[in-house]
């Protein structure tokens, strides 16, 4: 992945930035490496979790592991 342009101007939006909370999302992907080594290959995305991302970062950075399991407390 890539730095995409925000709708923003002046914003990039950083691969390695969650796009719901702003912190380092852990990404191994993002970060060159394979993508079996990174951490959402152990996880299961619950229904609606990418609903919360802003439509225009959807497909640019991925969530981070703190917010999937935020979401999952949530929705318990």
């Amino acid at each position: 992945m890539s730095d995409q342009q925000d709708s923003t101007p002046g914003k990039t939006l950083n691969a390695l930035i969650c796009p719901l909370c702003g912190e380092r999302n852990a990404c191994a992907y993002a970060e060159g490496k394979p993508h079996s080594e990174c951490w959402c290959g152990h996880v299961s995305f619950p229904e609606g979790v990418f609903e919360r991302i802003p439509a225009e970062k959807r497909g640019k950075s991925c969530i981070c592991q703190q917010c999937v399991e935020n979401y999952v407390r949530e929705h318990e």
